[in-house]
């Protein structure tokens, strides 16, 4: 290709990209945001502004930030943190900040302006790169640059870029891919194969396994579909294959390992609702929002002589068989890694359409007349009765503007195709060409519009949003702003409206985060081990402490902030120390030092058959250790008191472990009767199951306690119902939950006086310690003989620790958190993070590259 055309396909391919676009760069004049209002607030913009505020510090591993800690590189791969737009993006902007043409990138606010230039950027991109994919089939410009556009702007791509802007990332890689097959098919070189492999799991590990699933369908077919006699053989094409797919994933390795790594150490019920094979979930010709059939490729698979072009019977098929996947929502979950269906791969079906137009457009020449005319009148009979079936059953879909313009396209198509066939062939088809993209561009605007900002609510995610108290307040972070935060890393507990990476938002140390990638361990803490009630219920998710003083006094929460609006209860120890119009911020007195030492050892096991209170008494008390390290057994100090009570049903019946809530809201009252004075808080443990599997989300209170249980349909519950919930002491304990049936059962009542707390807070001395990123440093003299270690920062795979020089064991202790044997003595600790498995597969990433370097050399000579 030319200069000249390069240059004009750059430049119309960001001419496209912006005018794709058009309905939310008006929108940004209203202060409106190509951002999503669920996981585009609460997961995307805080994601970005974090990693760049991250990146620019030099972070790149670890953050103390993140939830209560956790490495960024693996938990949030799957996200943005190596993702190649994000590092373009980062570097534009960084280097944007230094020459002061941008200012503060570090707010979300400028994230969410920027949100529809990087999306526009990245179309430009996919579009350019598709062109010249095309091209390589011997398609002219003209054709491969409409099939690029009906690819890359595409409705899903705007799905994906709304709503979880890395998503859209996907579309890059897989034209790159298919370029990577045909030049190992047409010209045994593997080099495009290998940087596709390597370049797609550097990028998201999610998307490469799905464009992976692609382009070995892809492979087979093309070894079954050959385009000319010169191409290597079958057993020529795997032996390259294999060797080229190796070499990829070895230059990879280094983010792909990791990456992986954290997807496996995460924790997930599995998916065990029932999944159909087929089912017919929306129409594909004018309404769907997921994947929508050009009108060319209708018009051209009705032309039988454009079956003896293999590259357009090959795209042909294809086609076919992501229609039939489109419907399937079986191998929507194969796709989703054989969880549940979710239809995230249907870009691949555009992309088949958008090659099979190109080709087919390109031989259109080729087919007889008497052969166009009659796909012509086939092509308007179909759209025709189509639309009429749609006003018929669904006039509100069909009489939108995505579905007018779609069968304006398909008349328009057959229009220009019944002057092609006057003559004029060059104009008519510059015209059809010219005229499908305009209207591509006013489907692309349509859809925008209905789908995305009306339908999928994109009108909530607003300037004004998300500088308000459900976001991010400058009420909220002038108190936040006037926490006296103690070194080396106290937290603040506060989340506004359920939004668990607020602390990403308002740059605090928080003890909360969402992401669908976390450490299993802390999970398990949350939802096994210490069993804290997050006052919702949902996967991918942990947040705070149930308002429990003894975690959070371990677990370094200094302040808390409250609205006056809603108040949450507060822990005891905690003070008022600041206020203003709209908020209150307390001080936790009973906080711990960061580092602590005991020689008092509980075993895990041994401590699985005592009560939530006891394990929180032995964390405080001393530390719980494997088995093995034990050396000591913890003695229980309270009793279970709910023999002690009387239980009556509230507004149904309660017997055998079943509760019948009649009326609209109901439970049980725990009668307690007249309380001591220095009985602080009660802990309620119970299991709780809704017995209908039909019942939506349904709240339930405990006297002062509010949370939210899942139903038994969503594929966000956590299948976890035993709980413990902690309420101040009174003499009832009110249990409420909605209309209906459930299994209450397993009861235990404890009641708390926090001596032991008090104690603890009063004995342990501050030990010197220096948290700096990926380092933690620690110097203590152990003139006790203490034989334990242990840090509130999660224990996870990567951490390694030196002791007075030398490489020592990380233990896990607490469940969930950082530990380390001591000497006897002085004893100079260093803790250090680096992704699991970094260094071999760093080593490995350059041992691939000097392979193919070496490979490329022996295939040169």
């Amino acid at each position: 290709m030319s200069l000249k055309k390069v240059l004009l396909l750059i430049g119309a391919s960001i001419g496209v990209a912006f005018l794709a676009h058009a309905f939310f760069l008006y929108q940004l004049t209203n202060g409106q945001f190509m951002v999503g209002p669920n996981d585009g607030t609460a997961q995307m913009l805080p994601f970005k502004q974090f990693l760049y505020n991250s990146f620019s510090e030099g972070t790149f591993f670890y953050s103390h930030q993140f939830g209560l800690g956790g490495g960024i590189f693996s938990q949030l791969a799957y996200y943005f943190s190596t993702s190649t737009v994000f590092f373009v993006s980062f570097l534009f902007i960084f280097l944007g900040e230094w020459v002061q043409l941008f200012q503060n990138p570090d707010d979300v606010l400028f994230w969410a302006n920027a949100a529809v230039f990087v999306n526009i950027f990245r179309l430009s991109v996919v579009i350019i790169i598709t062109t010249f994919v095309f091209r390589y089939f011997r398609i002219r410009f003209l054709y491969a640059f409409l099939g690029a556009v009906l690819y890359g702007a595409s409705v899903m791509y705007f799905r994906h870029a709304s709503f979880w802007e890395f998503f859209a990332d996907a579309y890059l890689w897989l034209p790159l891919l298919v370029l990577g097959v045909e030049k190992i098919v047409r010209e045994k070189k593997p080099w495009w194969f290998i940087f596709a492999v390597a370049i797609s799991i550097i990028n998201n590990f999610y998307f490469a396994y799905m464009n992976f699933l692609f382009i070995a369908i892809y492979a087979i077919l093309r070894s079954f579909i050959k385009f000319s006699r010169d191409e290597i053989s079958l057993k020529q094409q795997f032996l390259t294959y294999l060797p080229a797919t190796i070499l990829g994933f070895f230059i990879g390795s280094f983010s792909f390992v990791p990456a992986v790594y954290g997807f496996l150490n995460n924790q997930r019920p599995p998916f065990e609702q029932s999944i159909e094979w087929f089912h017919f979930h929306d129409e594909i010709f004018f309404t769907s929002r997921y994947l929508l059939i050009p009108a060319l490729f209708i018009l051209l698979i009705c032309c039988r002589s454009l079956y003896r072009f293999k590259p357009f019977l090959l795209f042909t098929i294809l086609s076919l068989v992501f229609i039939v996947f489109h419907y399937s929502p079986m191998i929507g979950s194969v796709f989703n890694g054989f969880s549940a269906p979710q239809y995230r791969f249907q870009y691949m079906g555009a992309f088949a359409f958008a090659a099979a137009v190109a080709i087919g457009l390109s031989k259109f020449h080729q087919i007889p007349k008497n052969e166009k005319r009659h796909a012509l009148i086939l092509t308007l009979f179909v759209y025709s009765i189509l639309f009429t079936i749609g006003l018929l059953t669904d006039s509100n879909a069909f009489l939108s503007f995505q579905a007018i313009i779609l069968l304006i396209t398909a008349i328009v198509t057959v229009l220009f195709g019944f002057f092609q066939l006057k003559g004029h062939y060059k104009a008519t088809m510059l015209g059809l060409v010219v005229t499908t993209v305009v209207l591509h561009l006013g489907v692309t605007n349509a859809y925008q519009k209905e789908w995305l900002f009306e339908r999928g609510d994109l009108s909530a995610t607003s300037e004004e949003f998300l500088q308000s108290h459900a976001y991010n307040h400058t009420k909220q972070k002038e108190l936040i702003e006037a926490a006296d935060v103690q070194e080396p890393l106290s937290r603040i507990e506060w989340v506004t409206n359920f939004r668990n990476n607020t602390p990403m938002v308002q740059d605090f140390n928080g003890v909360s985060a969402y992401s669908s990638v976390l450490n299993r361990e802390l999970l398990f803490f949350y939802y096994t081990d210490l069993q804290i009630d997050m006052n919702r219920e949902s996967v991918s998710r942990y947040s705070g402490f149930g308002d429990r003083a003894n975690l959070h006094s371990l677990y370094q929460v200094s302040h808390k902030l409250v609205s006056k609006e809603d108040p949450d209860p507060i822990p005891y120890g905690f003070y008022e120390v600041e206020e203003n119009e709209d908020y209150r911020l307390y001080r936790n007195e009973l906080i711990l030092p960061f580092a602590r030492t005991t020689s008092n050892l509980y075993s895990k096991d041994d401590m699985a058959s005592l009560s939530i209170m006891d394990r929180e008494h032995a964390m405080l008390n001393g530390v719980i250790v494997e088995d093995e390290r034990a050396n000591a057994s913890f003695e229980a100090e309270r009793t279970d008191r709910i023999g002690d009570t009387t239980i009556t049903a509230v507004g149904g019946s309660y017997h055998n472990g079943i509760l019948t809530v009649e009326e609209d809201t109901g439970g049980i009252d725990i009668e307690i009767g007249e309380r001591g004075a220095d009985e602080v808080d009660d802990y309620l443990s119970f299991y709780l199951l809704n017995n209908s599997k039909t019942a939506p989300l349904f709240p339930l209170t405990i006297n002062e306690f509010e949370t939210d249980r899942k139903s038994l349909q969503s594929i966000y519950k956590t299948d976890i119902n035993q709980l413990t919930v902690r309420v101040e002491a009174n003499e009832t304990i009110s249990l409420r939950v909605p209309e209906g049936e459930y299994t209450l059962d397993h009861l235990s009542l404890y009641t708390e006086d926090y001596d032991l707390l008090e104690v603890q807070q009063e004995e342990h001395e501050t030990i010197e310690v220096d948290v700096d990123g990926r380092h933690v440093d620690i110097a203590l003299d152990n003139t006790d003989n203490e034989q334990m270690l242990m840090l509130p920062v999660p224990y996870e795979k990567g951490w390694e620790v030196k002791r007075n020089g030398q490489s020592v064991d990380v233990e896990q202790v607490n469940y969930a958190f950082l530990g380390v044997e001591l000497e006897e003595g002085q004893n100079t600790i260093q803790f250090s993070y680096l992704p699991p498995f970094f260094k071999p597969t760093l080593a490995l990433s350059i041992i691939g590259l000097l392979l193919t370097f070496i490979w490329v050399y022996a295939r040169r000579k």
